[in-house]
């Protein structure tokens, strides 16, 4: 049987996608791994077959003038509805080829995984005649028990009612932003007529079933889930025992040079002051007396940064460092939460945007760190109390349990016999 998964985004979007092949080609699936050609790398020795999208990475476009403005307006609806012209303007190009390629990447397969919110996976699929397993990084199925892990949404529920409301509302945002350059695009690659808000809406939720990439110890699944979504557990490459990688030689000195650091990171987001950002994050780190390693991501930090109690790094294997750290603090993404979670580390969220602010939440219920600081609200004081207050021996023990079950946890292994009994049933109808 031949498998095709789709996926968009940064590294973290990707890296569980190309894990999950592995364990897919290991059970016997040939798959194709597709996702802009920058993440070939990630498909290494899996056995999946990578296939490259053409297209401006993910990066670039956030750090396109209408990316960055897209970005300053993510926590406000009525912003976003003014910048829509631009915003599709500028997808409407990148679409074009991502359209092309998924269509070539798909010919010939049995099934496509992706997301519900990738469009161009869910058209083409829809296109072929092919049925759709949902694979979700973030809980993006409806629920009465939390609100849509987005940005704009404050709180921690909006009472049940307006808990499941959220989800189909934040479908129509996401479509009301996006149809303008989908719509055009969709007719001419795949020669369809463009079609309705509620015929795409009503496709996002055609599929076979749903596999849920979290573990269930860091969210239980919610007992008004539909029947056929299956929540697996986290897909890693490869054992936690082997993950390891090599520092280079100022890291070990600055790691040898005093007690474990705490290990910063915005990873991919995009920041409008960088120099501001690392004043504040090296002040309060000295205010807290604690220790600083700081990864530059896509921003940009640390650049002329001079100080003893921090020592900036640029990209390196997580696996390699997290064991040698006290605790771990960064913008909240669904992978560096995972990751810092599976190596049993305390952690504060800084969030910027999208699913952030709810593992912000979600550490804080889990007992693992304290309250989140999103970044545009970042201060000095603020700051050093919560880096301070990452050293709290409960956040340390209940994070060190907690690691211990995502140990005992194969969420790859859960994934491919669902998927197979996913297979089995056929129950999907175009």
């Amino acid at each position: 049987m031949k498998l095709a998964a789709v996926t968009f985004g940064s590294r973290g979007d990707v890296e569980p996608y190309a894990a999950l092949a592995r364990k897919l080609v290991a059970a016997g699936y040939e798959t194709r791994l597709t996702a802009q050609e920058t993440f070939r790398d990630l498909a290494g020795d899996s056995g999946a077959q990578f296939v490259g999208v053409r297209g401006r990475s993910i990066q670039d476009l956030v750090d396109s003038p209408e990316g960055k403005e897209l970005v300053r307006n993510l926590r406000n609806p009525l912003a976003l509805a003014r910048q829509l012209g631009r915003l599709n303007d500028m997808l409407a190009r990148e679409l074009e080829l991502i359209y092309t390629d998924v269509l070539a990447a798909t010919e010939g397969v049995d099934a496509v995984l992706c997301s519900p919110a990738t469009f161009p996976a869910l058209d083409v699929a829809a296109h072929l005649g092919l049925p759709v397993v949902q694979m979700h990084l973030i809980p993006l199925e409806p629920t009465s028990q939390f609100p849509a892990p987005v940005a704009y949404v404050n709180a921690r529920t909006l009472t049940p009612l307006g808990n499941r409301l959220s989800y189909p509302f934040d479908e129509l945002l996401v479509w009301r932003l996006l149809k303008r350059a989908v719509e055009p695009v969709r007719a001419r690659v795949l020669g369809r007529d463009p079609r309705s808000a509620r015929a795409t809406l009503t496709q996002r939720r055609r599929r076979l079933g749903a596999l849920v990439g979290i573990s269930p110890k860091v969210l239980p699944p919610p007992r008004d889930w539909s029947r056929d979504v299956v929540s697996c557990g986290y897909w890693w490459s490869s054992p936690r025992s082997s993950e390891r990688g090599s520092l280079d030689d100022a890291t070990l000195r600055f790691l040898a040079g005093g007690p474990p650091p705490i290990f910063v990171s915005l990873g991919s987001m995009p920041i409008g002051d960088p120099p501001a950002v690392t004043a504040i994050l090296a002040a309060a780190a000295r205010d807290a007396d604690v220790r600083l390693i700081l990864q530059r991501g896509w921003a940009g930090l640390g650049a002329g940064l001079e100080a003893d109690h921090v020592h900036v790094v640029g990209e390196m294997p997580h696996g390699a460092i997290f064991d040698l750290v006290a605790a771990v603090a960064h913008h909240g993404g669904a992978g560096s939460t995972a990751r810092g979670l599976r190596h049993g580390k305390p952690t504060l969220v800084m969030p910027v945007l999208a699913d952030q602010f709810f593992w912000g939440r979600r550490m804080v219920e889990l007992g693992v760190g304290p309250s989140p600081l999103p970044l545009r609200h970042l201060d000095r004081a603020g700051l050093a109390r919560r880096l301070a207050a990452l050293a709290t021996p409960a956040f340390a023990q209940r994070a060190g349990a907690l690691a211990a079950d995502l140990e005992r946890e194969d969420g790859g292994a859960v994934a491919a016999a669902a998927l197979g009994r996913f297979l089995e049933r056929r129950a999907y109808r175009p």
